[in-house]
């Protein structure tokens, strides 16, 4: 009997289970990002990690089939990282502009004079 063949379904439940171990502490620092790109870059994270402990069921299980099921969550997970990245974009623009008619109405100009 191969070694490799008796070694790889080990490796593969141990490679999964550090997987879902650092995913969970990767939603952890997600959460209290103080950022919001600290937090889109988490998400991404998050989804790659999730893509590969999918993989690493596929060759643990040897169900094709579950592929499929990975590539449909990596585009879900692109478009969620789009959107919050589109989102957070007006989320700045708006902010700069309230701060730029604050600073209007108050007198102040941007050289500080």
């Amino acid at each position: 009997m191969d070694p490799m063949a008796t070694l790889a379904p080990h490796v593969l439940t141990a490679a999964t289970v550090i997987l879902a171990a650092c995913a969970v502490a990767t939603l952890f620092r997600t959460l209290i990002g103080p950022r919001m790109s600290d937090r889109i870059v988490g998400v991404n994270m998050i989804g790659t990690q999730s893509i590969c402990i999918i993989a690493c069921l596929v060759l643990r299980l040897r169900e094709d089939w579950i592929v499929d099921i990975a590539i449909v969550y990596a585009m879900f997970s692109f478009l969620a990282v789009a959107v919050l990245t589109k989102m957070d974009i007006g989320v700045y623009r708006q902010w700069r502009e309230n701060q730029k008619k604050s600073r209007e109405r108050s007198g102040v100009r941007r050289d500080g004079q």
